[in-house]
């Protein structure tokens, strides 16, 4: 059924009108699990995040927390997805999950993390080829109802070969041959040709968010211009929404009876794309292993500095543990949320362009 939504393409048939008969098209986000990141990915702190209805591409290094911010984004959708009001989608009645875990690993104790309804509410799939991938995404668009929000995650990208890539590989195995053939070639040809062509066209209009994510790959003879890229061709940088790279800054270490273990990471986010808000902003992130992003220590780290040891609160001084365990103790998450979004519209403000119009 299709939904009905704010036509921004549509102009009056009187051509002296039609430029300002034009609208722009409103958003829906959905939290990223973190302040900071809603603001750099959407300009909005606590009612923002990864445009909903949108292509989001999370790309990064081994270990920077591109599944982590994937399953936030899927646990706060299951837990929270009824509750939210949209301007473009109609009350949500069901939210389905689908991780498309092509590699075939996930190490993260997901029921600890996110709740026992999480783990038995998440579709699993197991793609081997970007063909595969492209029919089951396309299935569950086809089969897509009203009041029915679904996000799709496919981890990773690079996991998955060709068509043509595995009968070569079947071939040579039998025969006992070398291969022949570029898998890269295959890939960026279907997915520009044929996936992103079809799917996103498919997805108008309907409460479908895509979540892909992408290995970084180092370019060979690069002289000028960025060291790395990612697989999937140029179609990534012109069908997606939001692009965010991921990078680890630190390990988070802690030392107990002399011996030292690391307990979560710092990341970088920088948002290197973005259709749905100012783009080039960037985020850090406190991960935590068994937890997941810690909203309120990356906040306090923004507010304060990640080494400062005394952090006041409202005239009241606090080590940063008992901060933290005040914060949660009173619910003052949406207070400290408040607080780093005014900090961060101070800087914009700051640095906005303050030039007069040159049109009315």
């Amino acid at each position: 059924m299709k939904i009905d939504r704010p036509d921004s393409t549509k102009v009056s048939e009187n051509p002296s009108k039609q430029i300002s008969e034009i609208e722009e098209s409103p958003v829906d986000f959905l939290h990223t699990g973190s302040c900071l990141l809603n603001l750099a990915a959407s300009g909005k702190g606590r009612n923002g995040g990864w445009a909903r209805g949108r292509i989001i591409n999370l790309v990064g290094d081994g270990s920077s927390g591109k599944t982590m911010m994937a399953l936030e984004l899927c646990a706060y959708a299951l837990h929270h997805g009824k509750e939210i009001e949209s301007a473009v989608f109609p009350a949500v009645k069901k939210v389905k999950i689908v991780y498309d875990n092509a590699e075939g690993v996930m190490d993260f104790p997901i029921e600890k993390m996110y709740g026992k309804e999480f783990k038995k509410s998440i579709t699993w799939e197991n793609s081997c080829t970007v063909q595969e991938w492209g029919r089951k995404f396309g299935r569950e668009i086809d089969s897509h109802k009203q009041g029915e929000m679904l996000i799709y995650v496919i981890d990773s990208l690079d996991s998955l070969t060709s068509q043509e890539g595995l009968d070569r590989f079947d071939k040579a195995v039998k025969n006992d041959k070398e291969e022949d053939g570029t898998y890269g070639v295959e890939k960026a040809k279907f997915l520009s040709q044929s996936f992103f062509a079809n799917i996103c066209s498919k997805m108008q209009g309907k409460d479908i968010t895509l979540v892909i994510i992408s290995q970084i790959r180092q370019k060979i003879g690069v002289t000028f211009g960025e060291k790395y890229g990612r697989t999937g061709g140029k179609a990534l940088d012109f069908y997606t929404h939001q692009v965010c790279w991921l990078a680890e800054i630190e390990k988070l270490k802690k030392t107990f009876r002399g011996e030292e273990r690391v307990y979560g990471i710092r990341i970088l986010a920088k948002m290197k794309r973005n259709k749905v808000a100012k783009p080039f902003r960037e985020a850090e992130l406190i991960v935590l292993f068994d937890y997941g992003v810690d909203d309120i220590s990356s906040s306090l780290a923004y507010l304060y500095g990640p080494k400062v040891k005394l952090l006041s609160w409202d005239g009241q001084d606090y080590n940063r543990a008992d901060l933290i365990a005040f914060i949660e103790n009173n619910q003052l998450q949406d207070e400290l949320a408040r607080r780093v979004e005014e900090a961060w519209n101070e800087v914009e403000e700051a640095i906005k362009t303050d030039r007069r119009k040159r049109y009315e």
